[in-house]
């Protein structure tokens, strides 16, 4: 018979946290206009929320002003660190950032990575990395899915610092292993001031993320150039 072990349930806790953006738009603005300027405001905002939350996503440092701790965050020593003045990010690299998963690496199909632009186009160079002509119509425009390696995904973001020593890279993750939680979607508010002659848009959005286990390891892996 084999030594019985208790199972514990797991409490986690997910915050939300309120992204924020305005605009002022002066009456005059508004009646010398030959287009309608209202849809190309809230565009503009929704899209700078959108990009906020990407980056925090990524990046966040998880303190302060910047309240959401990243996927970099949770992945604390780099796995691939190239020369930022002479080094080339290969499929090689990608590979051994999902080696450096362990458990949450073990399926392909479970891992994402997310590139920066300098990344991107080194890949581009490499001819082992397997654009989306080769491997399946149309993904970019539904998915932002530029390519494959090892049938993981690899996505583009333009949220990353350009390429320079102690920059970050790319991002390999395990989706499974972190919980992302909007406790209210895009809102968009409009009010009058009056006693200036014009109108503020308020657009907001609260959300958060966090991971969910540590048992198996913290279910990122990142590369970071070094010096």
């Amino acid at each position: 018979p084999g030594v019985g072990s208790p199972h514990a349930l797991k409490e986690i806790t997910l915050n939300a946290y309120k992204v924020a953006t305005n605009e002022y738009l002066a009456y005059e603005e508004e009646e010398d206009s030959l287009i309608a300027l209202m849809p190309v405001i809230r565009e503009a905002m929704v899209r700078r929320l959108a990009r906020a939350v990407d980056r925090a996503f990524l990046r966040g440092q998880g303190s302060g002003a910047d309240p959401v701790k990243g996927l970099a965050g949770y992945d604390a020593v780099a796995d691939v660190t190239p020369s930022a003045a002479s080094g080339v990010v290969t499929v090689a690299n990608m590979r051994a950032m999902r080696k450096s998963l362990g458990a949450w690496g073990l399926d392909p199909a479970e891992i994402v990575y997310v590139v920066s632009q300098d990344v991107y186009y080194d890949l581009l160079e490499d001819t082992s990395f397997q654009t989306m002509n080769q491997v399946g119509p149309a993904a970019t425009l539904l998915t932002g899915q530029i390519g494959s390696i090892g049938n993981s995904p690899v996505l583009v973001s333009a949220e990353f610092d350009s390429k320079a020593s102690g920059a970050l890279g790319a991002i390999a993750f395990a989706p499974a292993n972190f919980i992302v939680g909007s406790q209210r979607g895009v809102r968009v508010d409009t009010q009058e001031l009056v006693e200036t002659q014009r109108r503020v848009f308020v657009a907001s959005l609260r959300t958060g993320m966090t991971q969910l286990t540590t048992n198996l390891g913290s279910g990122v892996g990142k590369l970071v150039y070094a010096a």
